[in-house]
């Protein structure tokens, strides 16, 4: 059982087997799990894969997908993949403002609904500022609020258990959900202390089948008390092994690591942890080497603004199918999210009998968003144009790691052969506009704009033609300079009246110093001849693959 062999590496998902009801439990396709910190035993499917949660979900404790067949080619082909999760809610009191304005504190039935009478005084208010939304203290309100539309339907009650109270409910799905998918839920509740639901999803043709194995699972849970204790144990351990490493942010570290689960592991390096799911050792032992091969490379050409003390996740997930359920986007190879510190990609290794295996994939899109995460910190949380910012993660795709030291940069393989293609048939984009472009605009043609910008970036570092003239050499590293002193100077400013914590007007002082970083690099440059010769440089570049007819 893999739970067992992940008890010293998991703490708030990890899945402990114990002797509850095995001949059962075995009998129908399930072991018994245990997750004491959350007070909960349940039955574990094992036509179920565990999958990890976004590290800054709050509620849902536990999530599974429906293993893939071997010989099922296109895991999506079929329809929607079944899925459950696994949602704690703790009760907490609502709070309620006053006519005079006071916040009080009070209580909501399991609709969140207001008696009649609780709104007096509340139209004052609400022309001045929008309410919050009430606290999440009940199934109800989760749904609400967190599960993207779908609605509780149909009911009926089930039994009852440990002072908990139960009730089955059919879903109704979103407004705006595609393909035929149909939601079931059950919900296990204890007034005024918490409730934990099952949710599931899946296609109508799958339901009868896989509602049978969730209502196993809903319904057979059992409660206890939850054990802060057992965390505790956890983190009491890796904070001894950290202190005796001396490693950079050991309790983001510890954080990562209380979150493994199911068959993911953990591995340490200087400046990140990375978890994975992968079996190929040696692939794994090169990640761990070239990432901070590519962090040496990324600290030598951009300095930052001030000493890096972030740590990042790595997350290698198993394949693509486990990486698009994470959360990567169709048609994206990885990804870095600055807001949950990960970047995310998976084990691209290309394992063909009779041929070389083949893993460069893997690494291209690794050199690629490791860039991203550094660079965000080191201008001071702030991303540069995307030309710069994409086109120097697919520059860096390029590189080619010996040992710790980056050797060379090359042409990168998924980039050149379009750019060729595009300069040849007069398509590409003007560099007076793809300089100024922001995310937004990158996007609306994503491939001809990555491919470019990474033409931009390997034109500007290695064109014979930069190199002699002396404006055009130093354009790279003036524009990242302008743009660290520019955001530095403007985050006083934003500090002062605490804007730098507004979203809205955060985002809007970052665009603006974008802007402005840029006019002040390129106002003495004759773009249409940088143009001109970057254009040159393009179509004198080896075709990688076979050129299009």
């Amino acid at each position: 059982m893999r739970a067992l062999h992940r008890l010293a590496s998991a703490a708030l998902l990890c899945l402990v087997v114990i002797g509850f009801a095995p001949t059962v439990a075995a009998q129908r396709g399930f072991d018994t799990e245990r997750l004491p910190q959350h007070g909960l035993k349940y039955l574990e499917p094992r036509s179920y894969d565990w999958l990890p949660t976004q590290p800054t979900e709050d509620w849902v404790i536990l999530r599974y997908v429906k293993k893939r067949d071997e010989d099922d080619l296109d895991p999506r082909a079929a329809g929607f993949r079944p899925e459950f999760v696994v949602v704690r809610v703790d009760w907490v009191p609502d709070e309620e403002v006053s006519a005079d304005g006071r916040t009080t504190t009070g209580s909501s039935d399991e609709g969140g609904a207001k008696k009649e009478g609780d709104g007096e005084g509340d139209e004052e208010a609400e022309e001045e500022v929008a309410p919050p939304p009430p606290p999440i203290n009940s199934a109800l309100r989760w749904f609400a609020q967190r599960s993207g539309g779908w609605k509780m339907a149909s009911s009926k009650p089930g039994r009852e258990r440990d002072g908990f109270e139960s009730t089955e409910y059919t879903m109704s799905p979103p407004e705006k959900a595609r393909g035929d998918v149909v939601g079931w839920a059950y919900v296990w509740r204890k007034e005024r202390e918490r409730t934990y639901l099952v949710f599931g999803r899946c296609s109508s043709i799958d339901f009868e089948e896989e509602q049978r194995i969730w209502w196993e699972v809903a319904s057979k849970m059992q409660f206890e008390d939850p054990v802060a204790g057992e965390a505790d144990k956890i983190r009491k351990k890796w904070e001894r092994t950290y202190q005796r490493k001396k490693i950079l942010d050991p309790e983001f570290r510890i954080r990562v690591r209380q979150r493994l689960g199911g068959s993911w592991e953990a591995e340490d390096t200087d400046n990140y942890i990375v978890v994975y799911n992968t079996p190929d050792q040696p692939l794994l032992r090169r990640i761990l080497k070239d990432i901070e091969a590519m962090r040496a490379e990324y600290e030598r050409l951009f300095p930052p603004a001030a000493p890096v003390t972030a740590v990042s996740t790595v997350r290698v997930c198993a394949d693509r199918d486990e990486y698009l359920l994470y959360g990567g986007m169709p048609g994206s190879a990885g990804y870095w999210n600055w807001m949950t510190e990960e970047l995310v990609l998976y084990d691209a290794t290309i394992r063909e009998k009779g041929e070389k295996t083949d893993k460069s994939n893997t690494f291209i899109v690794l050199y690629h968003e490791a860039f991203h995460q550094y660079i965000h910190y080191s201008v001071g949380q702030l991303a540069p144009h995307s030309w710069f910012n994409e086109g120097y993660g697919d520059f860096f795709s390029g590189a080619d790691v010996r040992g710790s030291k980056v050797k060379r940069i090359g042409q990168n393989p998924w980039r050149n052969d379009l750019i060729k293609y595009a300069v040849e048939k007069e398509k590409s984009v003007p560099w007076k506009d793809i300089l100024f472009f922001e995310q937004r605009d990158y996007y609306k043609n994503p491939g001809l704009c990555y491919a470019q910008g990474w033409s931009m970036i390997y034109f500007l570092n290695t064109a014979k033609s930069v190199q002699r003239n002396p404006q055009w050499r130093t354009l790279l590293e003036d524009y990242f300079e302008t743009l660290k002193s520019m955001w530095a100077e403007r985050l006083v400013e934003l500090k002062k009246d605490g804007s730098d914590e507004i979203p809205q007007a955060r985002y809007i002082a970052e665009v603006e110093v974008r802007r402005a970083a840029a006019e002040r690099v390129f106002d003495d440059i004759d773009v249409y001849e940088l143009e001109e010769a970057w254009k040159e440089f393009v179509r004198e570049l080896d075709w990688l693959g076979e050129p299009p007819e």
